[in-house]
Formats: structure tokens, sequence, C-alpha cells
């Protein structure tokens, strides 16, 4: 039997149908000669820390680190079922085709469920772009062994273990020494430290005025405007100054000193990686990265109109070129406005576009020669437009414009006026409604086409002059979009250049794992994005406040990994030598930690005194079902590398504590169990109770405190019903009832309204 396993079903039975009469079975398909099954995502991973020894249940510093000589495997609980038919089926096969997502995470999937079952048969690997019925018959004429690919699973494998070992160890010595949950991972970690360095930024920014000044001249032709200039100067610091400027040459005439017309082209854009095509959707409208990633992911496995998504390149391979006119031609089945440009199409595109050399996995993200149904709409309809008409902009010529600059002086003092025309659109003509913004060279330039014409010697009259009065003004807070491109260029704030080039390519993360990873930021009530804003929440801030070891914050721990991990890719580096450079690094990293006790925020201090020691075991924090069907297995409970942790603080033992505050109804101590916060007199009939989960927010013992001692709590995140993040304040009714204060609108609404 000739086994193909494919990373999904949807993959497995587009493989299929390419094969012959497909017959469903429960698991997996027939189709000819052929047997396909898949996966389902990850079925086996690393296990946990437990499965070494028991005593590892409680989390400790004493038994810090934790650093396995050879890391278990386990299926996960959620793969049992397909596990077992992909094993029966190995057992069975004379020869394995794997099929999984064609990068280093496919291959690792297929390996581990291989290893668990103990198959070494013959194995062969198919290398998929795209998903139409042509590009699966052309990879299955191009089957490769599947040994050349042990570098990538070495380099999978090794992250993977590192993220166990950091993610595990960094999280359990923080969280046993602060009393609360405080997760720490190698991609979160440094992407949140990003956010809240900005913010602060931001806040302790004092703006410093400043001063310009703009005149009005009237020449025969027309009017026109211009800012005072001196050399490259056109602020002033003192309104006096300015003032003067403006006294002088106010009703006085004036003349043309120098008119300068250039032409100047606009280079096409480049294609998208995945990366670059989120950052555009955002900015276009406000699409998170995980939304776009979705309705790429989308538009691949179910409509099969774009290629791989999940790619880092922005170029194409000599070999895939020849096929870019019947894909544009698909396209213009729903974007009729195209048709006309196909023409105008370079024959044969530039470096910008073909270079062999800059397509590792994959390459840039493509509209397929499948012609799109009228019937797509949505968040998929606007990706796919997306991406088609950034293919025929890099593929059509420059843009030209006419450049203009005027410079008028008056009573020795000079203005000047730029601006500029579009002569010829060239690629802009593809961009439809999606068109981006002109970004002139300069703020002061403007549309050409409003200034009369006007040659040098001209003479004209000063009828206007004002001054602006202006003020420095602090970085922008982080978009999803800048969020998105601070990550992907990270490798940029490294002064080491040989960790920076290693940076250079994927920078925090990867194009597929970075909307994962902000997203789990929000659902750890870490940021927060309000109308494209991306903000730290005082949990966040706390967080990066309460982590000592430099490394752990910043992207130079990546760098060091991925330059050693594409050595590795390239047989240049060996796993063995990697693996023992992490189990020393978390041996040194615990040292440096240890004994560091976190201050989370002031309010801390009021927090139950019942902290663990240094020797106290403490409950591994409890994960829901459906978070402990990722989060249990090491690839994602250290897992760290691909989501990074996810798990909830450990619990106190339920019962009284006199420290969270007395009943503000009867005066009782409140006491606590696994859901809740209430009065300890309930079995007098008292009925007040702050629940533990409020609108997405895990309300924390200081919180409580808080709340009961002041009133009302600090601004917290929270998500609604719609799954839209918000910040608000928690604070307590006359009658006990717990209520929203949104520190915007200063409305009160009670957690229940949302």
């Amino acid at each position: 039997m000739k086994l193909i396993i494919a990373e999904k079903p949807s993959v497995a039975r587009d493989i299929a149908a390419t094969l012959g009469k497909v017959t469903r079975k429960a698991g997996y398909l027939e189709a000819g000669a052929y047997t396909i099954s898949y996966a389902v995502g990850h079925l086996v991973g690393l296990a946990d820390a437990d499965v070494y020894d028991a005593r590892y249940k409680s989390w400790c510093l004493t038994d810090l680190p934790i650093v396995p000589e050879q890391f278990a495997l386990v299926v996960l609980p959620h793969a049992k079922a397909q596990y077992q038919v992909l094993a029966r089926l190995l057992r069975q096969a004379q020869e394995v085709i794997v099929a999984t997502d064609a990068g280093r995470e496919g291959q690792l999937i297929y390996e581990l469920i291989a290893r668990q079952v103990g198959y070494t048969g013959p194995t062969r690997r198919l290398w998929l772009s795209s998903l139409t019925d042509q590009a699966i018959r052309e990879a299955f004429a191009r089957l490769r062994d599947n040994r050349e690919y042990r570098p990538l699973y070495d380099a999978a494998l090794s992250r993977a273990e590192a993220d166990w070992a950091v993610g595990i160890n960094a999280t359990r010595c923080m969280t046993v020494q602060a009393g609360t949950l405080l997760p720490v991972g190698r991609v979160q970690t440094p992407t949140l430290a990003m956010i809240v360095e900005r913010d602060l930024t931001i806040e302790s920014f004092t703006p410093e005025p400043y001063f310009e000044v703009v005149a009005t001249f009237l020449a025969s032709t027309g009017t026109y405007k211009g800012k005072w200039t001196r050399g490259k100067q056109t602020r002033l610091n003192e309104r006096d100054q300015a003032q003067a400027i403006v006294e002088k040459v106010l009703g006085r005439p004036g003349a043309i000193l120098r008119v300068e017309n250039k032409e100047r082209k606009e280079i096409a854009p480049q294609l998208f990686d995945l990366t670059s095509l989120q950052r555009r959707a955002n900015q276009l409208w406000g699409m998170t990265a995980d939304q776009t990633l979705k309705a790429a992911q989308t538009l691949y496995e179910r409509h099969k109109l774009i290629t791989y998504p999940r790619t880092d390149s922005r170029y194409l391979t000599q070999d895939i070129a020849p096929t870019l006119p019947s894909r544009l031609r698909a396209a213009t089945t729903i974007l009729p406005d195209l048709s006309a440009l196909l023409s105008s199409v370079r024959a044969k595109p530039g470096a910008r576009v073909v270079q062999d050399a800059k397509v590792s996995d994959h390459h840039a993200l493509l509209p397929t020669d499948k012609k799109p149904s009228p019937s797509l709409l949505g968040d998929e309809r606007k990706i796919y437009e997306l991406i088609a008409r950034q293919t025929f902009a890099a593929l059509l010529p420059d843009a030209l414009w006419s450049h203009t600059r005027v410079e008028t002086v008056v009573e020795d003092l000079t203005f000047v006026t730029q601006g500029r025309t579009l002569l010829a659109a060239g690629w802009r003509a593809a961009m439809g409604e999606n068109e981006p913004s002109e970004n002139p060279s300069s703020e002061e330039e403007t549309d050409a086409s409003g200034v009369p014409l006007l040659a040098t010697g001209d003479q004209v009259d000063t009828t206007e002059a004002q001054v602006l009065d202006k003020q420095t003004k602090p970085p922008a807070h982080f978009t999803e979009a800048s969020l998105l491109a601070a990550m992907e260029g990270a490798g940029r704030q490294i002064d080491n250049p040989e960790l920076a080039d290693a940076m250079k390519e994927r920078g925090l993360g990867t194009p597929a794992t970075r909307a994962a990873t902000i997203e789990k930021l929000k659902r750890d009530g870490l940021i927060v994005s309000v109308k494209k804003q991306v903000t730290a929440t005082h949990k966040g801030r706390a967080l990066i406040a309460a982590i000592p070891v430099a490394a752990l914050k910043s992207p130079e721990l990546t760098g060091e990994w991925e330059l050693h991990l594409k050595q590795m890719e390239k047989g240049e580096y060996a796993r063995s030598d990697f693996m023992q450079e992490i189990a020393a690094f978390t041996h040194s990293l615990i040292a440096d930690l240890r004994g560091q006790v976190p201050v989370l925020a002031a309010d801390t201090k009021a927090k139950s005194k019942r902290k663990p020691s240094a020797a106290t075991r403490t409950k591994s924090p409890r994960t829901s079902s459906r978070k402990r069907s990722t989060a249990s297995s090491a690839t994602q409970t250290a897992a760290s590398l691909r989501t990074e942790q996810s798990a909830s603080a450990p619990k106190s033992d339920a019962g009284q504590d006199s420290s969270l505050g007395t009943c503000p109804l009867c005066g009782a101590p409140i006491s606590q169990t696994a859901k809740a916060y209430g009065c300890s007199a309930w079995r007098s009939g008292c009925t007040f109770t702050i629940w533990k989960e409020i609108a997405g927010h895990h309300v924390h013992e200081h919180e409580v405190h808080e709340l009961l001692t002041k009133g009302q709590t600090t601004s917290l995140a929270f998500v609604s019903k719609a799954g839209k993040p918000f910040q608000a304040q928690l604070k307590l009714s006359k009658d006990g009832k717990t209520e929203f204060i949104f520190t915007q609108e200063r409305a009160v609404k009670t957690p229940q309204d949302m």
C-alpha cells in the first residue's frame, strides 16, 4: 500500500481527487493505488514535565531547571482517534508520501507521528505550493526522497525542544516567585516589550512648541503658497521670530528665484508575503493579522484561488514566471478593470519579482489560474482582490511623477513651494480603490496641479502671511500593521551583524505564527486593540517590568537561535551542539531568575501574604479542556514557540481569606471558591459575590482587594460578547453589584450587559 499523509482533511481530499475515483473510509480515503490519510495539525507533541517525574505536577523552584536528556513524545488528547488510524495505516504501508505543509512545521508534524509509531520504511516528499489539480500533478512528478528534508526536521524539533526548556522553566520560576502566573516566551515576551516601550515613550513625551511661516503669493497666472525656508530649516523656536518674518514680508513684492520641474519614477511594489499582506489589510480595513490569515487560508484550501499563504518570500523562481499570464487572466474574471492592463504586463519580470535565491520553502503569494466565482464575498473577496491587484502592480511599469519646486524671495527671505503631478499611472492603475497613499517625499509636497504656471524672474505680491503654531509629536501607537512590521524587522535592533542577518528573513516569529502571537497577547489580557491602536494593558506592563533578564525581552535570543537553525537546515550545524547550548542557557537563565521576586504593581502589597516560598510546591495552572488540547503537549505547552504558553494562574486554596477584605453588605470576611470570591456569611443569607471570570478577564486577588477597599479597580482588559477587547474599571454599586466604568465614555454597565 502507498500511503499519503496530508496535514489536513481538506488537503487530503484535494490530493485524492487528482488520483482517481475516491472512496471514503473512516479517517482516510482511497483513490486508485493510493491510500490518503491526514493529520489534524499536530497529533504528537513533546510530553509535559510531569511525564518525566510526577513531582513536576506541582511547581517548585528547587526542581528547576527541568532539562530532559531525551525529550519524550505523547499523543495529544484531542488527536488520539486520528492517530490510531494513521498508526494502523503506517504499519501496513510499503511506502509513505509525506504531503504535510511544505516547511519546518509541516515536516515536524509528519516526523513525530512516524517516530511515535516506529515507521522506518521508504518515504518520499510531496512539496506543494498550491492545491490546484495541475499543481498537485506536477508535484507528484517531482517527488523527492524524504531523507533530503531531515535537516528541516532537525531545525523544527530543536526549536520546539528549546522553547519547551526556556518556556517551562522561566514561566515556572517567575510564577512561583511572584505568586501569580507570569507567562514567558521567546517571541511573545519581546513583542510585548516593544509595545510597552512604545506606550511608555508616548506617555513620557513632552511636546515642544515650534513655529512656521506660510505666505500666499499672487502672480500674473494665479495664487500659490510657500513656506519660509532657510537652508533645510523650516521651523522657528520663538514665536517672535516668526512674527517678525510675517511683518517683514506682508504686502511686499517678491520674485521667483528658481523653478524646477523633474520627472521621477515610482518603482512598482513587490509581491506579497504573508506579513506584508496582513499589514496592508490592516491599513485598508482594520483587519487583524489573524483575520487576514484565516481568509487567506480559506482561499488556499477551500477555493484553490491563491498559492500557499504562510510564505515569508516576496519573490518567485524562474520556473513560476511563465505561469503568470494565466494567473492574471483568471483574476480578471471578477476584476474586469484589470483586463485592459494585461497588454502592459512586462513579459520578463525583473529582479524585484524573480530571484531563485530569495525563495526557500515557498514563493510569494500569487493567485492561481483557477477562475474565481462571482459569489466570492466578504473577507475572502477582499484578500483575493488585494493579492491579484498586487500581482498585476508588481508586473506593470513604474509610475511617473512630475515634481515641482518653486523658490520665491521676498525681502531676502526665501519661501519654498513643492508639489507633484502624476504623469503616467503605471502600476498604480492596477490598485483600484486599494491604491496606496501617494507617500510624497516631503510633507510639504502638494498636488502640483494647484500651482500656477510660473517662470524664473516672475514678479509676485505677498497678499497674506501667517504664523502656524505647531508642536512636536510623539511616535504613534502601534497598529497591527506597524506591529507586524516591527516584529518582522526586529533584527535591525540587534548590534551583532551575524545575528541581525539571521533575523532579516524571519524577525520575531514567522509569518505563520505572528498573528497567533498577537492573538495570544490579547487573550492573556496583556494587550488590547482599540480603533486600530495596539497598547499594553496594566498587566502587560507589569509583566515586562517584572522580568529582570534582558535576554527574555530582546529579539536577540531569537536571532541566536535562528542563526543556528538556518545553519542546521543547511547541514552546517549539529543538532546535538544546539541542544547542549540550550541546556547551558536554561541553567544560566534559572540562576539569574532565582531570587528575583517581581513586584507586579504597587497594589500587590495588599495581596495575600501567603505567597509560595522558593521551596513551596504550587499546584500547576489548570487549563480549560479546549486549551488543554493544545497546551498539554510540550510542542505547545511550553510551546511557547508557536502560540507560546497558555495557562491560567495557580488558584489559591478555597476558603476564608481575610487579606481580601470584608463584605460591603454585612462586614464578614471574604472567602473564595474555584469560581468566585464571596461573603463567608453566605449561610446566613448574604449573597455578595464577585465572579473570578468577568468578560474574559480573570479577576485576581489583588484586584478584589482593591475593589473592596477603594470601591473600584484600576483599568483592566476585557473582551465583549462580540469578541472585541475593551478597557474598563470594575466598580461596586451600593447594593454590592459589580459594574463596569468605561474610561472613555464614563458609562456604567453591569458585566451581564456585555
